[in-house]
């Protein structure tokens, strides 16, 4: 099954389809080849190489932070890197916009990839799924607040 995905990266959206071992971006299909070393992935691309780092909650391309968002339909899904390792989840919103549900409490036992928030830009909802199953440790948004870009909204400790 081919999965369509929407990413944003500093402003541009793209949209991503996966194709067996390749992607097709836009209108163009490559085929990437990735080695991680255990701090980071080398991408190469068309014979260019891209060095891809994920630190506590970004994502850096050749050493510079870069903004990024990653949905799949309308959700935005949590990020999956080196969560495994971390024992809590800070979640930050991935676009600016405004919170027009709350659907977890403090104290509450979430499950992974559970809707938490929904954040509402340009006209569309977009559910703030989590990244980690947990506890939700702390919530500092409330229904009706207007959000920033990477504002921290609520916190999860693992399991």
């Amino acid at each position: 099954m081919e999965k369509k995905y929407l990413v944003n990266i500093d402003g541009m959206e793209l949209e991503l389809q996966q194709i067996k071992d390749s992607i097709k971006i836009g209108k163009k299909t490559v085929k990437p080849e990735v080695i991680f070393n255990g701090k980071y992935y080398r991408v190469y691309l068309d014979g260019k190489e891209f060095k891809v780092e994920f630190k506590e909650d970004a994502v850096f391309l050749d050493g510079k932070e870069v903004d990024f968002n990653f949905r799949l339909a309308p959700q935005i899904m949590g990020k999956k890197e080196s969560m495994a390792s971390k024992k809590k989840a800070a979640i930050r919103a991935a676009i600016p916009g405004k919170i027009v549900e709350v659907k977890c409490s403090v104290g509450e036992i979430v499950k992974d990839q559970q809707c938490l928030l929904v954040l509402e830009s340009m006209k569309m909802r977009n559910e703030i799924l989590a990244p980690i199953a947990g506890t939700v440790e702390k919530i500092l948004v409330n229904v009706g607040d207007q959000v920033k870009t990477r504002q921290l909204l609520l916190s999860i400790l693992k399991k």
